[in-house]
C-alpha cells in the first residue's frame, strides 16, 4: 500500500538586513507563531518555507543572532493566495559584528508613519527612461561604471531627482535584460534622465511616533537622505551620521518633497 504525504505551502519569507538590503546569512534564527516555536525549511540564503500550518492570521516573532527581535502580524488577505511570500526586514543590533558596527538615530515625531533612508554615496544604477510592452512597465537603466552591469533584485528601490528634492519608491518585478527591469506598477511621477537609483535602508516607526534607524559604520563618509511620512505628507531630510547620532529632531532641516506634475511618459515598444 502506497502512502502519500502531501505538503501545502503556508508561507515563505525572505529575511533582509535593513542596512544592506542583502538576505541574512545568519542561520541562528528562531521563529514563533503566536508564541509557539516553529521550524521552517531553509531554502537558500535568508529564505524560509513554512508548510502545513493552515491559513489563519497569526503573530510572527523572529529572533536572529546579531539582530533586534521583530514581531509582525501575518495577514493572509494581504498576500498572494497562490504564493504567500513576504520580505521581512531585520535591524542589526549594536552587538552585531557581521558586516561592521552600526550607527543609530532615534526620536519621536507625532503622526510618523514610516522612515527610511538612502546612502547618497552608493547609487546602484542611472535612470534612462521608461518603455512599455504588453502593458508591462519597463525601466531602462545604465550601470554606474562602463564595465559594470545592472542587477536589481525583485524588491523596492528609490529613485532620487538630480536636485535631491524628489524621491519615489518603485518595486522591481524581474530583470528583463542587462539594462532594463520590469516594474510591478507604473511610476507615480514624471522623472528626468540620469536620476540615480538607490537601495533602501529601512527604519522602524512605532504607533506613538517613536522611530529608530540604523546604518553601517563602515566608511569615512556618511551622507544619507532620510525619507519619511508624517501627518499624510512626505518629507526628505539630508543627514550626516558623523554629525548626528542618537536622538535627533527629525523635522530639523527637513523639506516637504517636490514632485513633477504628471506621470512618466512612456514609449511603446
Amino acid at each position: 500500500m502506497t502512502t502519500v504525504i502531501s505538503a501545502k505551502l503556508t508561507l515563505a519569507v525572505r529575511l533582509v538586513d535593513t542596512t544592506t538590503g542583502a538576505e541574512l546569512t545568519e542561520t541562528d534564527i528562531r521563529f514563533y507563531f503566536n508564541e509557539e516555536r516553529v521550524y521552517p525549511m531553509r531554502e537558500g540564503t535568508g529564505t524560509y518555507i513554512f508548510i502545513n500550518m493552515g491559513k489563519e492570521d497569526f503573530l510572527m516573532r523572529i529572533c536572529a543572532c546579531g539582530y533586534d527581535d521583530v514581531e509582525l502580524d501575518i495577514n493572509f488577505d494581504t498576500l498572494d493566495p497562490k504564493l504567500p511570500f513576504k520580505d521581512i526586514f531585520l535591524m542589526p543590533s549594536e552587538k552585531n559584528i557581521i558586516g561592521g558596527a552600526v550607527i543609530k538615530i532615534s526620536g519621536n515625531l507625532p503622526g510618523l508613519e514610516f522612515i527610511e533612508a538612502i546612502d547618497l554615496s552608493h547609487p546602484i544604477a542611472v535612470f534612462q527612461g521608461m518603455t512599455t510592452g504588453k502593458d508591462i512597465p519597463m525601466m531602462n537603466l545604465l550601470p554606474m561604471t562602463l564595465a559594470g552591469g545592472v542587477a536589481l533584485d525583485p524588491v523596492a528601490y528609490a529613485m532620487l531627482s538630480n536636485d535631491r528634492l524628489r524621491y519615489e519608491v518603485f518595486t522591481v518585478q524581474e530583470q528583463a535584460d542587462v539594462t532594463s527591469v520590469m516594474l510591478k506598477t507604473q511610476l507615480k511621477f514624471k522623472h528626468e534622465f540620469n536620476e540615480k537609483i538607490f537601495r533602501i535602508i529601512y527604519g522602524r516607526a512605532g504607533p506613538e511616533g517613536d522611530f529608530i534607524l540604523k546604518v553601517r559604520d563602515d566608511e569615512d563618509v556618511h551622507d544619507y537622505l532620510l525619507f519619511f511620512r508624517a501627518g499624510g505628507r512626505e518629507y526628505i531630510r539630508p543627514i550626516d551620521f558623523h554629525l548626528e547620532t542618537g536622538e535627533i529632531d527629525l523635522t530639523k532641516g527637513s523639506k516637504e518633497q517636490v514632485t513633477l506634475e504628471g506621470k512618466e511618459e512612456v514609449k511603446d515598444e
